[in-house]
């Protein structure tokens, strides 16, 4: 996987963790996003928005594909 995705993505999760209030934590690529950080699935939508305007990509213009965890996020932009 592209390191540089996995780090957009963290950095993604924790620039929108710092928008709702949350502290920061340590993010590996293991990290669910919706269990381990305190966001909720509207942050989630967020986190996607934000990935697609940094990235212009859209993994989910066919539709939606369930993902938890970091790497799995980063995966579905670096396809």
């Amino acid at each position: 996987m592209a390191e540089n995705y996995v780090t957009l993505v963290k950095e993604t999760v924790l620039e929108v963790m710092e928008e709702n209030g949350l502290s920061p934590i340590s993010l590996e690529g293991s990290t669910h996003i919706l269990q381990d950080t305190g966001l909720d699935s509207l942050a989630l939508a967020v986190i996607v928005v934000k990935l697609e305007e940094k990235t212009e990509k859209d993994p989910f213009e066919e539709g939606f594909v369930t993902f938890n965890t970091i790497d799995e996020l980063a995966a579905l932009y670096e396809a």
